[in-house]
């Protein structure tokens, strides 16, 4: 599979989670052809939330007019817009409308393949959970607590979407890894990624993401991909990812309000 199909894929997948939070969360949504617009209203939100993604190149520039209105009118001062490598006309727009290039976050995807369930140190348990607490829990430690705050009706069960699941690896009870997959089209999208402190450099993570594949591939899934923070790239490429370049986050800032530094789980 190629690196543009790939993108596709995780394009494709974003935009139906993101779908899937506008109906099960405060997540509010703005729709036009070709981009979607989301936001969390209110000047103290998560800067991380407050994204733009379009489905194809050539698809951003008429709309970043009504996508600016559209965050002013809800007390949104600072938002960002992922472009995927090699974007010139999304590039250009964008500087023309006083948007400015900043960080990014590395996308890789691989294909998924059979694969028998990992093997498990002694004590260590997988569990595939009927609701989202300790996941969240666990991501909330390892990342800025107040990024999911808006997802809190996804810790109760039942999951909010029977495509989703869930791997979390415990220890004498205590939840110590964890990652959810959210299955689209053949096509898992891995998120919500996280180690504890306290467990890290033991393949806590390696063997969630191992169970995850696996899990996944058993649905009929045959690709997966993700969006992957600094500090998780090697990880992900010891478990068969190829690195697909850097989508760049472009950002538009309000003359005279500052956004807070992004902080994403990954």
């Amino acid at each position: 599979m190629t690196d543009a199909e790939l993108h596709a894929l995780l394009r494709t997948n974003l935009l139906a989670f993101k779908a899937l939070q506008m109906r099960t969360s405060a997540l509010q949504g703005l729709d036009v052809p070709g981009v979607r617009a989301l936001c969390l209203a209110g000047g103290a939100q998560p800067f991380f939330q407050q994204q733009v993604l379009y489905a194809w190149p050539g698809a951003l520039g008429p709309q970043l007019d009504a996508v600016e209105a559209w965050y002013l009118a809800r007390q949104v001062h600072a938002w960002r817009v992922g472009v995927t490598p090699g974007d010139t006309d999304a590039e250009t727009a964008l500087t023309r409308t006083g948007y400015q290039r900043e960080d990014g976050m590395p996308a890789m995807g691989r294909t998924l393949e059979y694969h028998p369930p990992p093997s498990l140190p002694l004590g260590l348990t997988l569990e595939r959970p009927d609701d989202l607490d300790a996941v969240m829990a666990l991501n909330g430690q390892c990342y800025e607590p107040s990024s999911m705050d808006f997802l809190d009706a996804w810790r109760r069960a039942p999951l909010p979407d029977a495509r989703i699941h869930a791997v979390l690896a415990r220890e004498g009870g205590r939840a110590l890894a964890c990652s959810l997959s959210f299955e689209h089209e053949g096509c898992a999208g891995i998120y919500m990624v996280a180690t504890h402190p306290d467990a890290r450099r033991r393949g806590l993570g390696a063997l969630v993401m191992e169970a995850l594949h696996a899990d996944a591939f058993a649905r009929g899934c045959t690709t997966a991909v993700l969006q992957a923070s600094a500090h998780g790239v090697s990880l992900y490429q010891r478990l068969g990812y190829r690195s697909l370049g850097t989508w760049v986050n472009w950002v538009r800032r309000v003359p005279g309000i500052r956004a807070p530094p992004m902080a994403a789980p990954g």
